[in-house]
């Protein structure tokens, strides 16, 4: 059934505000119809999602993954619209079929959480960091929370960990690590080795941005084999050093040296 999309603040429209051209899908005039979801599997029960925005510039793409278990499904992440999310749905129900499928959220922009209801409307719960719960509040309500610096959940027959290395893209930005596949979700404060810029939005912390991306290299960056990006292709530990570069570069522009 159809699921309303949230009202929210204006800024809270996802990481791509300005995107690299290389990941800019053109929106012809004949090509008026949201571009088909991604979704292929990276490795055994780990599958990447892709939906897409519209913008002036073009369709952005926009990752997240689904962890697919012999009893359950978990979604690191939504689509970036309700509509997307239930074709997301409906493309985890072949796959998996008769299988539950949960949310975990990673930050309170629509790119992440814009189909949570229709993840509720069919049984799953919702998780996320108490910051990202209290953000998403009044448009979006995410029906479990966790706080401190990290957490250990079980989903789609994995561990998966959820850290929080400090603000960058978002205040609220978490990532995500697969332990038993050496897969690390970065979500929107890691960019794909395509932009040349981070892109950021009305919200982001450029000053500490290097810093979040350090605690992740040093949590991360022996561990993981497989890193998501917010846009683009996965690729290795090499686009965490990549954001950091990026970052440190735009703090060094924008920033005093005391941050």
């Amino acid at each position: 059934m159809p699921v309303p999309a949230p009202s929210r603040r204006a800024f809270l429209h996802g990481c791509a505000a300005g995107l690299s051209l290389a990941l800019i899908r053109p929106a012809l005039a004949q090509d008026a119809e949201t571009p088909p979801l991604g979704f292929r599997e990276l490795t055994d029960g780990i599958w990447l999602h892709t939906s897409w925005r519209k913008t002036d510039q073009g369709w952005i793409p926009s990752n997240g993954l689904a962890v697919i278990g012999p009893e359950e499904v978990l979604l690191i992440d939504a689509a970036w619209t309700p509509a997307q999310t239930v074709a997301l749905l409906e493309r985890v129900a072949e796959a998996a079929p008769n299988r539950p499928v949960n949310l975990v959220v990673t930050h309170a922009h629509d790119d992440r959480l814009a189909g949570l209801a229709a993840v509720h409307a069919r049984g799953g719960w919702s998780l996320a960091r108490d910051e990202t719960a209290k953000e998403a509040a009044g448009a979006a309500t995410i029906q479990r929370s966790w706080s401190g610096e990290s957490t250990s959940i079980t989903g789609g027959g994995r561990t998966i960990e959820l850290f929080y290395p400090g603000p960058a893209d978002t205040r609220d930005n978490t990532v995500a690590f697969l332990p038993d596949s050496a897969v690390l979700f970065g979500g929107c404060m890691i960019r794909g080795a395509e932009q040349a810029n981070l892109a950021a939005v009305p919200d982001s912390d450029i000053c500490r941005w290097p810093q979040s991306v350090e605690a992740v290299i040093a949590r991360y960056g022996k561990a993981a084999k497989t890193v998501v990006p917010d846009q683009g292709e996965p690729g290795g530990t090499g686009l965490l050093t990549h954001t950091y570069e990026l970052a440190k570069a735009e703090a060094a522009k924008s920033c005093s040296p005391a941050g």
